[in-house]
């Protein structure tokens, strides 16, 4: 096909590296996702290093599955994850939907200062 000789175009692209991992935090699928949970989980495997864990939802009718980063859950418990995601990110979902979330977890910690016991 030849171009017309009236026409002028212009292709603007932005470029940038393919960032890896492809996901940072934490994938959810639904339900009837394009893409399975298997094929997620061995394209993260050849991909990233650092593990991610799978967390299965059963008998729901929006979300399938989960995939967060295993380094997250030594910051909250998994089933307040899971609360969080069924209460906050589930009623924004479509069940044909992959959703790529980031998480910003912040961790208060406290302790109480110990008086020394032991003389030296």
């Amino acid at each position: 096909m030849a171009a017309v000789a009236n026409h002028r175009w212009t292709i603007s692209a932005e470029v940038m590296e393919y960032a890896i991992p492809p996901i940072r935090d934490m994938l959810i699928l639904g339900r009837n996702s394009p893409v399975g949970c298997i094929a997620l989980r061995r394209a993260l495997e050849l991909l990233i290093k650092s593990p991610y864990e799978h967390i299965e939802i059963p008998d729901d009718l929006v979300l399938s599955d989960i995939l967060v980063r295993s380094a997250l859950l030594r910051r909250v418990p998994k089933e307040e994850l899971i609360r969080f995601v069924l209460k906050d990110i589930r009623p924004m979902m479509g069940s044909e939907e992959v959703l790529h979330v980031t998480l910003e977890i912040k961790v208060q910690v406290q302790t109480r200062a110990h008086e020394d016991t032991q003389t030296g």
